[in-house]
């Protein structure tokens, strides 16, 4: 089964303990379920359902069919990109990754992963006018003025797995988190 880790580690205490905040609470993890959190922190990961059933149900990891590129685009449509706490060092970013990251640190929402390929599938850009919390009724109105097939047309778009490698991009270098 495909999965990817949701939450931010807060501490890791010892080998196989972990603390992780996700929507403002606080969870432990030990042994196996720390280990599959941690290998899906960054990226996709592959495990048997009967092992991802505990962070399932706690809702530390969102769970798909198999692997593939529409399966990880539908995976990561369940999840919010969130801006990660500034605790390391920012590897340089790609010309998309920068784009993306513009849109969800500055956006004044919080966009799911259809509405960032819907902005960059119609090359609309991330300015001022668009950007912060006085301008989210614009933003939303660009992007779905009533339209509530936008999910299934993203799914088909022309930029939709460069849009979803830049965030997994993201991730791996620790600028966004999922939640």
């Amino acid at each position: 089964m495909l999965y990817i880790s949701k939450g931010t580690l807060r501490r890791k205490k010892g080998r196989d303990h972990l603390i992780v905040t996700w929507r403002g609470d606080e969870y432990s993890l030990y042994g196996n379920d720390a280990r599959l959190w941690l290998s899906a922190r960054c990226d996709t990961s592959l495990a048997e359902a009967a092992q991802l059933k505990n962070l399932a149900n706690l809702g530390l990891v969102e769970t798909g069919d198999t692997d593939g590129p529409l399966n990880i685009y539908r995976l990561l449509t369940n999840c919010a990109a969130c801006p990660a706490p500034w605790r390391c060092p920012r590897w340089p970013l790609r010309r998309r990754e920068r784009v993306l990251w513009q849109w969800i640190d500055r956006a004044g929402l919080h966009l799911t992963l259809t509405e960032l390929v819907f902005l960059l599938e119609h090359d609309i850009h991330p300015v001022p006018e668009l950007l912060g919390e006085a301008n989210k009724h614009a933003l939303m109105e660009i992007i779905c003025p009533d339209d509530r097939l936008l999910e299934a047309r993203m799914e088909d778009a022309f930029d939709r797995d460069t849009v979803v490698e830049a965030l997994l991009g993201l991730l791996r270098k620790k600028y966004i988190t999922l939640v």
